[in-house]
């Protein structure tokens, strides 16, 4: 069982990663989800129940239509509308936690590389409105990709370096010169900075507490709906699209 996201890591980046807040609401499923129309759409590669569809408080396994009783159509029903509630959520807080990560990383590459002219500032700048309107256009990329591996690490990989190097060479520098008022403004100016940028996350993160505690809450309530659907597949296993019981 592969683990899909809604991780919520509040404040990214090699300085603040330590520090910051997190949010988590971590959930276990073979599916991945995506929406056609109306239409809920879970797909693995396994059989049965490769392809779930679920519309209307119908359940559709692998193109033939469940028969329910009126308990499972009650909770088929209620699970499609937490749903359709939760999707927007999902948007709201992932697109919150991805813009307080790139500010942040922003703030340190400024603080190391200037203001003008600072390439690392673009190109963080760029990949923050490339990866808000991923969301925008698909709010399941943060239902269906684990947020660490397929998300953060890339960011971090792609930016950490850069803002690294930039830190090293003023610190080398600072260190042959022999100048230690300088070196000891620039220490200084480095722990301001940390706190500075920990603040101002963590100030947001607590606004955004609420909604990712509300996400959290209704993808739990979501599983224990489903726990309650008694329909089977015809192998006997029971539906499980999502399970929230994983640490």
């Amino acid at each position: 069982m592969k683990r899909f996201a809604l991780l919520m890591a509040i404040g990214m980046g090699a300085s603040i990663s330590a520090n910051a807040g997190t949010l988590r609401c971590n959930i276990e499923s073979d599916y991945e989800f995506s929406q056609q129309g109306r239409t809920l759409v879970f797909s693995r590669d396994a059989s049965p129940g490769k392809r779930i569809l679920i519309q209307d408080g119908r359940l559709i396994v692998d193109g033939r239509e469940l028969a329910l009783s009126t308990g499972d159509k009650q909770r088929v029903d209620q699970f499609e509308n937490e749903m359709r509630l939760l999707i927007p959520q999902v948007k709201h807080v992932s697109t919150e936690a991805v813009d307080m990560a790139f500010t942040a990383l922003i703030e340190v590459s400024q603080a190391f590389n200037g203001e003008h002219d600072n390439p690392t500032v673009k190109k963080l700048q760029n990949a923050r409105i490339e990866l808000r309107h991923s969301i925008a256009k698909d709010p399941a990329l943060f239902i269906n990709k684990d947020l660490d591996d397929k998300v953060i690490d890339p960011i971090l990989s792609d930016f950490v370096p850069d803002l690294v190097s930039a830190a090293v060479r003023q610190a080398l520098s600072l260190a042959f010169s022999g100048d230690e008022k300088k070196a000891r403004e620039f220490e200084r100016r480095m722990d301001n900075m940390g706190k500075e940028i920990e603040t101002k996350i963590e100030a947001r993160a607590r606004k955004l507490e609420p909604m990712a505690t509300a996400m959290c809450n209704r993808a739990r309530n979501m599983d224990r709906i489903e726990d309650g659907i008694s329909v089977r597949l015809n192998n006997k296993e029971k539906i499980n699209l999502l399970d929230t019981s994983a640490p």
